[in-house]
This record gives structure tokens, C-alpha cells and sequence, in this order.
């Protein structure tokens, strides 16, 4: 037997003292649980007190009584422990009490918290219902979590690489990342809904927003076409349309030829800046990464198709479910949202508070529904049409001395307001404003000069008062390619070798010299132009133009030439076709501009006016 008693022995001696001199009175005893005073009490372990804690003085009884046993000794020690274990059982007794009256029911710590009993006298307890059993949740499915990883890794790393190249790429890498997040609530949908029918409006709604931001991503190259990085800017342009893959039936190849395309503008990148920056290497890379990540989850869910649920709801209910998920946990980190029928593990945030009441300054007013309607309403306006004829018979004849256009003197004090030629008068409608003038030359701005070329065009754009001619070389052209020439003004082109077509557009005052062409020449409002084909030339087109001349070789006899709206226009052809090319003397031909149509039954008979002299 131990040397000293434990607190909640002399606790217990001393209340069976008490019990045995006093016979029972109390009603039947009930055990209330209270968080524990010390970890040394034996967890979960019921024992029984008198309804009433023991005085001091009882208390004192029992230890003498007890000190009376040869093992016990120690009297002041004894009594100290005594009266701090009395201590700490009236005040739990004391916030038992207070609970009870608080709740009306027992109060209890849940989770690891170490719990005593105390029995106190009460009618028999009313048990407390169980918390419902929580609702299952369907799990967020594999497809998902696997498409988050996409975003996660591939996309947050490919934005992060933009951001240190140029603003305009870091914009553009911000909408491949929002088209991605659209594109998995898409995928969310899908989960969640039966296939809808690919013509319906609510097909076209579900891919209305992820459209939205593909589209941003593309209109922002095509609108930065000046822009050092436009070669940046068309690999993501190119490859971003691999995100609707979700409209056709073999995805993963689909998003191959995305890859593909995207990659003749990355290439590009990676050429120019292998061995100057390896940055601009990488984020080429980077994005070759998120189209091959995308096409190898695409082999893994979804083989054939985009898979939907066959036995879900309709995709206008999906949607709404997964919208109001979304909005309703705004606020949390976008790479573990809960939504609507899928759990990761966390209940929803509480709603916020609500908004402040209307404020009102005091102003007397009406709610539209006590606004007297008009008498006779609608019934009234329809008794009037019925009239007929008579229907203006309540109306009387104006005289001249009433009307205002006649009586400049009712003009002066008329309610009307006269006209204002004011631009800021309110009071009338005041005149059509006049169109924009355009702006003098000085003052617009220049864009940056232009030759490159992309695809399969060469792009000469914006060149002006060049002191030398501008060339392309034979060895860098191709039977497919085409040259464009873009608002040019006093410049010598000179393009070697065999292409495919010509094309002048808004050129002042510019000569180009080419060998040979497969299609034809088209010449769109270019005003002073000079265009030599030393070579062949099938076809050419002249729209819009003032002032231009054509020279032909001997090769080009026979070529056709289609004008319209055009003036001041010669051409030029062999006088000799089997004369040399440096003896070749050249006749002038001017193009017709003037017609005679003559008017018969049958329509009109047009023919060139010639003049004689």
C-alpha cells in the first residue's frame, strides 16, 4: 500500500465517512462528464462522490481518523493535499452548474481532451442525439486532378517565364493560363453532364468563355505586329487553338498539327537566340511542353472524344452547379477547389455579411405600384382609333397668328427652345457633328520598317526614301512564296528568282523589279508606281490606281492585264520580240480610260474612245 493517499482517495474516504453516518436522502445520481484538472487521472474512468462535496471540516475527521493507521503519517502534508483536491472539485462542480444552466445539457470536450465524471442529483438525462452521419461526397475524379497538374506545373512555369521576357508576352501568357482554367471548368461540366448536341445554343454557351480568352491571345499578335517579339507572340497564337480539342473527335492528333504550327514560329525563336539568350530558349520549350503534357493527357482520358457522363444531369444544370461552386470559393487558392458534388476535404467558407441598407434622405416618394394608373388605360387608346374619320374632331384649326414660324414674335416668349449652334447645348439637337479630319503626315505615327519573311510571304512593310534598293536574293526564295508590299513610298525593290505572286497595297512611288511569277501582279491603290517582269507573268490587276507604268519582256507577250477605276497607266512591250535583250527597243501603250456605251434592247454595247490626231 502506498505511504500517502492520493487526492481523489481522501476525496473518496471522505465522502463514504460521511455516507455511512448519514443515511442516504439524495435522488438517484447521474454522471456528468467535465474536462480533467490532471492527465494523472485515469481517463475515462466513472467514479462516484456524494451529491455534495465534503466540508473542511469532515475532511479533517477523515485524515485524523485515518492518521490513526500506522502507515499514515505526515499529518500537515496530508491535510494540504486534502484541501486542494477539495478545492479543485468545487470548482468544477461550479462550472458543471454554470454549463447546465447554460446549455440544459451535459458539456463535454471532444477530441483528445481527458475527461473525469461527477455524479450530481438530477432526474434521469435525456440523451443527446447523435450528429448526422456526414453526406458522401463524390471524390473530384482522376481526369481533373490530372489536368490540374497541367496548370500547376506546365502553365504556372510557362507564365513564369514569360514574365522576364517582354510585357506584351507576359500579357499573352496570362491568357493561355485563363483559357486553361476555363477549359478545366469545361472538363468540370463534362463530368458532371449529359453530352449536349453540338448545334444547340447551350453547346455554343459552354464554350463561350474559354473562346473568349483563345480569341484574346490571338487578336493580341495580331493587333502587335510591329513588336520585336512577334515571333514570340505567334508561337503562343499558333498553338493555342490545340484548347479545342473538346469539339473534335480525334483530339490528340488535332493538338498535334497545333504543336506543329507553333513550333515553325518556335523554331524561329530558338534560331535567333540559341547562343545570345538561353531564357528565350527556354520559354520556346516550355510551351512545346504544355501541348505534348496536353496531348498525353488526352491519350489517357479522353482516346476518341471529350468524355461526358452518360447518366449525369442536363449540361445547363451542370453548369449552373459548377458556376455557383466556383463563385462560391473565389476567395480560395485556385489549385484545390471544392465545387459542387466533389470534396477536398474542407467545408465551404461562411457566407459574408450582408450588404448596409438603403439610405434614404428623407424625400417624401412612391413605390411604382402606388403610381395611379391613367384612366381608361389601353382600352381607352383603342376606343379613340375606332372613331375613324371622327377621330380628329376634337381638334381645331390652328390660325396664322398662332403659329410660330409665321409670328416671330411667339418665338420670343415659346417654351420651345431654339435652336443652339453651340456643340455643348442641351436644349435641342443641334447639328450633326462634322467627320474627323484625318491627320497631316507629320503628325501621324510612323511604324517601324518591315522586311521578313513569315510563312511562306515576304513581308515588305512601312519602307520609305531608301537610298538603296531593297533586295531579295534568289537563294531565298521559293516557287511558293509571295511578296507583299505595304504602304512603301519612294523605294526600289529588287526580287530574284521565281515566286508566286506580287502584290502592291497603298504604295506611293514605288518600282519593283522581278524575275519570273507563277500566278500574277495585283496593284491596289499604289499611285506612281514602276514595275519591270524581266522574266513571265501570266495575269496582272490594277484597281484604284493613278499613274503607274508596266514593262514586259518578251516572255510576258500575250499576258492579260484587268483594270478598273485606274488612270494614267502605260505599258510598256517589245517592239521586236526577236531582238536581244540589250538592243530590245520598247513601244508605249497606254491603258483606256475612257468608254462609249451605247443603250439597245438587248442592254448596252460598250466600246474604247479612241482620238484620232
Amino acid at each position: 500500500m502506498s505511504t500517502f493517499l492520493s487526492d481523489f482517495e481522501l476525496v473518496r474516504a471522505a465522502g463514504a465517512a460521511r455516507h455511512h453516518s448519514d443515511p442516504p436522502e439524495q435522488p438517484p445520481l447521474e454522471v456528468v462528464s467535465f474536462p480533467s484538472i490532471t492527465t494523472q487521472v485515469v481517463q475515462q474512468t466513472r467514479f462516484s462522490v456524494p451529491s455534495s462535496i465534503p466540508s473542511l471540516s469532515e475532511t479533517r475527521k477523515v485524515a485524523t481518523f485515518t492518521m490513526a493507521n500506522p502507515q499514515m503519517h505526515n499529518l500537515t502534508t496530508l491535510i494540504k493535499r486534502l484541501e486542494a483536491a477539495t478545492s479543485r472539485l468545487e470548482d468544477i462542480a461550479t462550472f458543471g452548474t454554470h454549463s447546465t444552466d447554460q446549455s440544459g445539457t451535459s458539456s463535454g470536450v471532444a477530441g483528445s481532451t481527458t475527461t473525469t465524471s461527477l455524479i450530481t442529483p438530477s432526474s434521469p438525462p435525456t440523451p443527446v442525439a447523435a450528429p448526422p452521419a456526414p453526406v458522401a461526397q463524390q471524390q473530384v475524379p482522376e481526369s481533373i486532378k490530372d489536368f490540374d497538374e497541367i496548370i500547376n506545373d506546365q502553365v504556372k512555369k510557362f507564365v513564369a517565364l514569360s514574365d522576364g521576357i517582354d510585357t506584351l508576352v507576359a500579357e499573352q501568357s496570362k491568357g493561355v493560363e485563363r483559357c486553361f482554367r476555363e477549359q478545366k471548368r469545361f472538363l468540370l461540366i463534362a463530368t458532371k453532364a449529359k453530352k449536349p448536341d453540338p448545334a444547340s445554343n447551350i453547346f455554343a454557351e459552354l464554350l463561350a468563355r474559354m473562346q473568349k480568352e483563345m480569341m484574346g491571345v490571338t487578336e493580341l499578335r495580331e493587333n502587335s505586329r510591329a513588336s520585336p517579339f512577334y515571333n514570340h507572340l505567334s508561337v503562343v497564337s499558333e498553338g493555342i487553338p490545340a484548347v479545342a480539342w473538346v469539339t473534335v473527335d480525334d483530339p490528340s492528333s488535332f493538338v498535334g498539327e497545333m504543336a506543329d504550327a507553333a513550333q515553325f514560329f518556335g523554331d524561329r525563336v530558338i534560331n535567333q537566340n540559341k547562343d545570345k539568350d538561353k531564357k528565350q530558349v527556354e520559354w520556346v520549350r516550355s510551351f512545346y511542353t504544355i501541348l505534348k503534357t496536353l496531348r498525353a493527357y488526352i491519350r489517357k482520358h479522353h482516346i476518341k472524344a471529350l468524355n461526358w457522363n452518360p447518366s449525369g444531369v442536363s449540361a445547363q444544370e451542370a453548369m449552373a452547379q459548377v458556376d455557383a461552386s466556383l463563385s462560391s470559393l473565389a476567395p480560395a487558392a485556385p489549385s484545390a477547389p471544392t465545387l459542387a458534388g466533389f470534396s477536398s476535404g474542407g467545408a465551404p467558407p461562411p457566407p459574408g455579411p450582408p450588404g448596409p441598407p438603403p439610405m434614404f434622405d428623407g424625400a417624401d416618394f412612391t413605390t411604382p405600384s402606388s403610381t395611379p394608373a391613367p384612366a381608361g388605360g389601353i382600352n381607352s387608346v383603342f376606343a379613340e382609333l375606332n372613331k375613324g374619320e371622327a377621330v380628329t374632331s376634337g381638334l381645331r384649326k390652328v390660325s396664322k397668328d398662332e403659329m410660330t414660324h409665321k409670328n416671330p414674335s411667339l418665338r420670343a416668349g415659346s417654351l420651345v427652345p431654339s435652336r443652339s449652334d453651340s456643340k455643348g447645348s442641351t436644349g435641342s439637337r443641334g447639328k450633326s457633328p462634322a467627320p474627323p479630319r484625318p491627320k497631316p503626315a507629320h503628325m501621324k505615327t510612323k511604324k517601324p520598317a518591315k522586311l521578313e519573311l513569315e510563312g511562306s510571304k515576304w513581308i515588305v512593310e512601312n519602307q520609305e526614301n531608301t537610298t538603296e534598293p531593297l533586295v531579295i536574293e534568289e537563294s531565298q526564295t521559293e516557287i511558293n512564296q509571295s511578296v507583299l508590299l505595304f504602304k512603301c513610298k519612294n523605294i526600289t525593290l529588287r526580287i530574284g528568282g521565281k515566286i508566286n505572286a506580287l502584290s502592291l497595297n497603298k504604295c506611293e512611288k514605288t518600282n519593283v523589279i522581278c524575275d519570273n511569277l507563277v500566278s500574277g501582279i495585283d496593284i491596289i491603290g499604289s499611285d506612281g508606281f514602276a514595275i519591270q517582269v524581266t522574266g513571265k507573268v501570266p495575269t496582272i490587276q490594277i484597281d484604284n490606281c493613278n499613274g503607274g507604268t508596266i514593262y514586259l519582256g518578251k516572255e510576258s507577250l500575250g499576258a492579260e492585264i484587268f483594270t478598273s477605276k485606274t488612270s494614267a497607266i502605260n505599258v510598256h512591250v517589245p517592239e521586236d520580240e526577236n531582238a536581244k535583250d540589250e538592243e530590245m527597243e520598247y513601244a508605249e501603250c497606254p491603258v483606256p480610260e475612257q468608254l462609249r456605251h451605247v443603250v439597245t434592247t438587248k442592254g448596252l454595247e460598250s466600246s474604247i474612245v479612241e482620238h484620232m490626231g
